[in-house]
């Protein structure tokens, strides 16, 4: 070995001339699983670095509807800096009332922020920008709010009864960072709120109570926290440390962070292709050194060995390599992005990003170096001197078994580093699906070209017949570009039923309006408000209230366990309503809906898909807090929800005589006929905040418009992992027609000596490329379109649309990409003087 190790380091002084492709393959994968490992890791320690400013203290304790209680109050207190938030939606409008938006109120006291600091412009204390003016109370208002009314500045506009002055423009809060909302931001103060005349019984407030321990450590906070706790158990609150700020946000990037780097893994395994085909190459250029290495006596395995060496050298400094790149990216987006940021990140050098990285780029190389290598040593001195012994012999069983058992290492090294088990391993099942099947098609396709009848057009029967020749490109072709096609395919078929599902497939009868926070005394005033705007629209109208789980079957839900699916019902407050009868779009699947006179002890009715994810069945009993106070009922019926009608519903529906008396306020939804134009949508929002200050209306239209946006930013990311792994196909390609350049040009000059134009040749080229692009394309569709099938179906738990022009611009933009990619591989073969090639012969 050691000896092997110097004669390899020796040879590799003449330069790394058949290691291009490989390295580059190699170097983009590795920089990509690092670049995001890194990135996530970034915004992870962001999130820890940042939870008290998150938060805005140490500790948050809030909750819907109702102010904190007095003792609450002075509890928190006595341990530390208390200061409160009051946030409500609500719409605010013009002085004119031609226009009206969605806002979100904050009222905050002189304590704001207790962590952390407000960017505003102009930059002034907060006391003086929220101070009572002549024309109204100041406010600092989000700049989409300042775009949506077209305010600048020293203007005036109206929230409820109160009048409102631009003091300043939000440019950063602290305690906002990874939040996400639909509405732009009013920052303002208790007095200004109360002025409003928005705080009425049953309003969709929340209050929040922070509270700063001056030099607490974890341990302290989390004391404080369980004090409290076992002080009130029953209080209601959401309680957030800093430690785990947003568990949400949390998830949510390791959910992403965990498919990017699965399209990532897919960019290197199909540079796993181009490792094959370089070290093919590699071995075909150095055909009489190994050829002289066994004539001395060395066995084969010294001989693959002495290959081997050089190629875990160029993958060790190409993996190194990109993983210092990708590991210097979140510092570099931090230095670029850092302002526009919706959340922190903390960007650090971790070794194990770069080592988890690095392991994925050594494990490539040695999986897909296997074969080419075993090929290698049983190849005998005597094939090796000739010109084509890497184009004639086939993979032996003991190589294809290397390569699987590289493979079955590659996924469990995946699995170990990966939080899901599971979602990796129907990735690698995937993966090893779309080789098996992509190698099958191309021994398929040559298998048909072999016994294809042979035509009279010479472009076409050379065409045809380089399809199957030794050394033909048919494998490469299909490994390296059909995973690129089936990718991309399958992330365009997810993004565009993502969006029918947000839009594009609304039911006819979905609501055109919704109108929040109608109190009771208004309800009936409301209802022929919007009669007589839409005397043609059908309104619906249930009650509301805001609820939190506290309990499940007697368990604090903090120390549940629910599923995937079902952990958003125990994070923060739920919508929950009351009714004497089943509510439309749903139906009883388990136990019984009450009767409409039901006047027994407390009932609930729990949407089939959150009760089972929470472990639940008819009979068993939870606890919600309701406006300060816990209401326990048991489960009567499961329903199964239709929530792609937009129409009113809710994961709980109480038995009505549970919230007799207690006040809340109705949710009502008006559907139009025909679609409203958005100069009626302004028309008809503006008059209702007008005539209603206190009612929050929302179009259906813009709301869907502010999610298509949201995932339309989301899909960047994803675009940008499938373009690399379409990058990194595009270099198989290009080291596999550099392999085979020398057959190539051998070929054109003999077919140029028996008379072939340059016309022909490249006729027959393009119908070679072209056949091949199109078996790729046709490969990728559908194999893409059943894994776009399979996620929108299973996962998302949503119906497929087909795409046929997103999947016609794959294919054709594939099919040129073949031809074009092709044509310039072998343009140097078109261009070949016979003559020099006839006197080396």
């Amino acid at each position: 070995m050691p000896k092997l190790f110097r004669f390899a380091l020796r040879d590799l002084r003449g330069g790394l001339r058949s290691f291009g492709v490989f390295i580059a393959c190699i170097a983009l994968g590795v920089m990509a699983l690092a670049a995001v490992a890194g990135g996530s890791r970034a915004m992870r320690d962001g999130l820890a670095n940042q939870g008290a400013v998150i938060i805005g203290g140490d500790l948050s304790f809030s909750r819907a509807q109702g102010s904190p209680a007095d003792e609450h109050r002075a509890d928190l207190a006595e341990k530390g800096r208390l200061s409160e938030i009051v946030t409500l939606r609500s719409m605010a409008r013009r002085a004119d009332s031609s226009q009206a938006t969605l806002a979100e109120l904050k009222s905050v006291d002189g304590a704001y922020p207790l962590v952390g600091a407000l960017q505003t412009e102009p930059q002034a204390p907060l006391a003086e920008l929220l101070a009572r003016r002549q024309q109204g109370f100041g406010v600092a208002v989000d700049p989409q709010l300042g775009a949506r009314l077209k305010l600048s500045l020293g203007d005036t506009f109206f929230i409820g009864d109160a009048r409102f002055v631009v003091a300043a423009w939000l440019r950063r809060e602290p305690d906002a960072l990874g939040a996400f909302t639909f509405a732009p931001h009013v920052l303002l103060s208790p007095e200004a709120l109360a002025a409003s005349g928005l705080i009425k019984p049953g309003s969709l407030t929340r209050a929040s109570l922070r509270l700063l321990l001056p030099g607490a450590d974890d341990a302290r906070v989390e004391a404080v926290k369980k004090e409290f706790s076992a002080r009130f158990p029953d209080s209601g609150y959401e309680i957030r440390s800093r430690a785990d700020p947003s568990p949400q946000l949390s998830r949510n990037i390791e959910r992403f962070a965990q498919f990017i780097t699965l399209i990532g893994l897919t960019a290197l395994v199909c540079g796993g292709v181009g490792v094959a085909n370089a070290v093919r190459a590699l071995i075909d250029r150095k055909r009489n050194t190994l050829a002289i290495l066994k004539a001395l006596g060395a066995s084969g395995g010294e001989a693959a060995g002495f290959v081997l060496i050089q190629v875990l050298i160029v993958a060790f400094v190409a993996a190194l390599a990109g993983a210092a790149a990708g590991l210097a990216l979140p510092a570099l987006l931090l230095n670029v992005f850092g302002d526009t940021l919706p959340f922190p990140i903390a960007p650090a050098l971790h070794p194990f990003d770069g080592l988890y990285a690095l392991g994925f780029g050594l494990l490539i190389a040695l999986t897909f170096a296997a074969a080419p290598l075993q090929e290698a040593r049983a190849l005998p001195v005597t094939q090796l001197l000739r010109d084509n012994a890497m184009r004639t012999g086939g993979s032996s069983r003991r190589g294809l078994a290397l390569a699987a058992l590289g493979g079955a290492t590659l996924i469990a090294f995946a699995v170990l580093t990966s939080g899901d088990t599971k979602l990796t391993l129907q990735f690698g099942a995937g993966v090893l699906a779309s080789f098996g099947l992509l190698y099958g098609v191309a021994r398929l396709v040559m298998a048909l070209a072999r016994r294809a009848p042979h035509v009279g057009r010479i472009t076409l029967r050379l065409a045809v017949a380089n399809l199957h020749r030794p050394g033909a490109l048919t494998p490469s072709f299909l490994l390296s570009l059909g995973l690129g096609v089936t990718l991309l395919t399958a992330l365009m078929g997810i993004e565009h039923n993502l969006r029918a599902e947000i839009g594009e497939s609304l039911p006819k009868d979905s609501p055109n309006y919704f109108f929040v926070d109608v109190q009771k005394a208004e309800a009936e005033a409301f209802e022929k408000f919007l009669h007589a705007e839409a005397p043609d629209g059908q309104i619906a109208s249930a009650p509301m209230l805001r609820g939190r789980i506290t309990r499940v079957k007697g368990v604090p839900a903090e120390q549940v366990t629910p599923s995937d699916k079902a952990r958003w019902a125990l994070e923060g407050d739920r919508g929950i309503t009351f009714a004497s009868t089943l509510p439309q779009n749903s139906r009883v699947v388990a136990g019984e809906f009450w009767q409409a006179d039901y006047r027994g002890p407390p009932l609930v009715s729990m949407e089939v898909e959150v009760a089972r994810g929470l472990g639940l069945d008819v009979g068993d009993e939870i606890a919600v807090s309701v406006l300060g106070r816990n209401v326990t009922a048991k489960i009567a019926n499961l329903r199964k929800v239709n929530w792609r009608s937009f129409g009113i519903n809710f994961v709980l529906v109480f038995s009505p005589h549970v919230f007799e008396g207690a006040p809340f306020t109705a949710l009502m939804t008006l559907t139009s006929p025909e679609k409203p134009t958005p100069a009626r949508e302004a028309a008809l929002l503006g008059a209702a905040a007008k005539q209603f200050p206190s009612v929050v209306g929302v179009s259906l239209r813009e709301t869907l418009a502010t999610l298509d946006d949201i995932l339309g930013k989301l899909a960047i990311a994803t675009r940008a992992a499938a373009s690399l792994a379409f990058i990194v196909s595009a270099l198989v390609l290009a080291g596999a027609l550099a392999a085979g350049q020398r057959a190539r040009l051998y070929e054109a000059v003999v077919l140029k000596t028996l008379g072939a134009t340059r016309a022909k040749l490249l006729s027959a080229l393009t119908l070679e490329f072209s056949l091949l692009g199109l078996v790729t394309a046709v490969f990728g569709l559908m194999a893409g379109g059943l894994a776009a099938w399979l996620v929108t179906t299973k996962m998302l738990d949503a119906p497929f649309v087909l795409f046929p022009m997103q999947a016609a611009l794959v294919a054709g933009g594939a099919t040129l990409f073949a031809i074009v990619a092709g044509l310039l591989g072998t343009a140097r073969a078109l261009g070949e003087k016979p003559a020099r090639w006839l006197r080396q012969e």
